[in-house]
C-alpha cells in the first residue's frame, strides 16, 4: 500500500500533466483545428471562436449531427464578426479517453454536413467507425443538424485569454449561457445541467440588451414628481384662482 505522502505526490503529479488543448473554430473555413485531437483524463479543451456564427456539440457516432444522448457538451452560439477570435471561449474537462464525435450545429450552410465535424481521441486500431473520416461520411448524408435544447452544459463559457486589438468589438457570449462543469461519471459534462462549482451563470452580451437598458430609463416618467415642482405647481394653482375671484 502506497503512503499518503505517496498519492499525494502522484496526484500533484498527475495535476501538473494536465494541459489545455486550444481547439480553433471556424478561423480557416468550416474547420475544427485540429480536427482529430489527442487529450488525456484532466485536459481541458479550449475551444476558440471565429466568424461568423460557430458552435460545438459532443455528437454520436451512429448518428451524425445528433447530439450525444448523455454526457455531452455544448457550447451554444458564439456570433463573432472581424478577423479575431471571440472574446471568450469554451472550456470542456475531459474525464476519459474514449473517442468523441464533435460537430458545429450551424444550419446557415449546413456546418456540420459539409464538414465541420472532427473527434476527440479518434480509434487508432484500424478496425472501427469511431475515427474522422467514418464520422464525416456519415455527416455528409445528414439532413440539419441538432442543437441540444437547455443552452450550454458539460463546459463552461470564460474570457479568450488570447483575446487582442484584432478581436471582434461586438463578439459575444453565447445567447444562453448557463454553464455547468465536466466531469460526469464516465461522461464529459454532468449531463444534468447542474451549475458550475463557481455558481455563476454567464449573462450573455447582446444587441437587445442595449434596447431593454433603455427601456429601463423610461420608467422614470410614471415616478412622481421632485418636491419644487409641486410646490410651483401648487403656487400656480393659487394664483389662478385669486385671478378668477377678482373677475367673478
Amino acid at each position: 500500500m502506497l503512503a499518503p505522502s505517496t498519492l499525494v505526490l502522484a496526484g500533484l503529479t498527475a495535476h501538473a500533466a494536465a494541459k489545455t488543448i486550444p481547439v480553433v473554430v471556424g478561423k480557416n473555413g468550416l474547420t475544427f483545428q485540429p480536427d482529430e485531437i489527442q487529450a488525456e483524463v484532466g485536459d481541458v479543451l479550449e475551444f476558440r471562436f471565429y466568424a461568423k456564427n460557430h458552435s460545438v456539440v459532443a455528437g454520436d457516432f451512429s448518428k451524425a449531427c445528433v447530439p450525444a444522448e448523455e454526457n455531452g457538451f455544448f457550447s451554444g452560439f458564439f456570433p463573432t464578426t472581424g478577423t479575431g477570435a471571440n472574446s471568450q471561449v469554451f472550456h470542456v474537462t475531459v474525464s476519459h479517453t474514449n473517442p468523441v464525435p464533435i460537430y458545429c450545429s450551424q444550419n446557415t450552410g449546413q456546418h456540420c454536413k459539409n464538414g465541420m465535424v472532427a473527434v476527440i481521441n479518434p480509434d487508432t486500431s484500424g478496425n472501427s467507425d469511431m475515427t474522422l473520416q467514418a464520422y464525416k461520411s456519415l455527416a455528409s448524408q445528414a439532413g440539419n443538424a441538432i442543437s441540444p435544447p437547455g443552452g450550454v452544459f458539460g463546459g463552461q463559457v470564460a474570457p479568450n485569454p488570447n483575446a487582442n486589438s484584432s478581436s471582434s468589438a461586438s463578439a459575444s457570449a453565447p445567447s444562453t449561457t448557463s454553464s455547468s462543469s465536466g466531469g460526469g461519471a464516465g461522461g464529459y459534462g454532468g449531463g444534468s445541467g447542474s451549475d458550475s462549482g463557481s455558481g455563476q451563470t454567464t449573462a450573455a452580451p447582446s444587441a437587445s440588451g442595449a434596447a431593454a437598458g433603455g427601456s429601463s430609463t423610461t420608467t422614470g416618467a410614471s415616478a412622481s414628481p421632485p418636491a419644487r415642482t409641486r410646490r410651483r405647481w401648487r403656487r400656480a394653482r393659487r394664483l389662478r384662482a385669486c385671478w378668477l375671484r377678482r373677475l367673478f
